[in-house]
């Protein structure tokens, strides 16, 4: 098992245990994967303005990956959970020859469903959308569907969609 930074001492009951804890399982889902991973360390304080655009850099011959990890309990991820920064940055480096970026947005409510919205999709909608959220519905047409497994706890998820986008 990958070991991870635990944010604190014990478990909490706040809104940002749930995204820990998916990112736990999607960090453990590389393990055997003969695949680069780095976790980017979170400056939840915004220390000196720090910002960073994604959760995860990945690279698996002969692509760099850039994913940022949202999770919700909505029928939708609000906008106001993803900074602008992120989207454009995300946007701007999947540009890139070799380079693919973008979200993966995970719907704890509904049967934990787990999609990649690479950032060529996700930045148009984001700028342009009527409404101010990417809906569940949308991003079942729109995304890459990352299918999981229930392990006794905690989920694992199979990472070969997301390779093959």
């Amino acid at each position: 098992m990958i070991i991870y930074e635990q944010q604190g001492k014990g478990k909490t009951k706040n809104k940002t245990a749930h995204g820990k804890i998916f990112e736990l399982e999607f960090l453990n889902s590389f393990q055997g994967n003969n695949i680069f991973f780095q976790r980017v360390k979170d400056d939840t304080l915004r220390y000196k303005n720090v910002q960073n655009f994604c959760d995860f850099i990945c690279f698996s011959y002969p692509h760099l990956y850039l994913l940022e990890l949202k999770t919700t309990k909505q029928k939708s991820l609000p906008f106001s959970n993803i900074s602008h920064f992120q989207i454009d940055s995300l946007f701007h480096y999947s540009q890139y020859e070799g380079i693919k970026a973008g979200l993966v947005i995970n719907f704890r409510s509904h049967d934990y469903q787990t999609f990649l919205l690479p950032a060529e999709i996700a930045y148009p909608y984001y700028n342009n959308a009527d409404r101010r959220s990417f809906p569940l519905e949308w991003v079942q047409d729109n995304g890459i569907f990352l299918p999981s497994t229930l392990a006794r706890t905690r989920y694992r998820f199979d990472i070969s969609p997301l390779l093959n986008f």
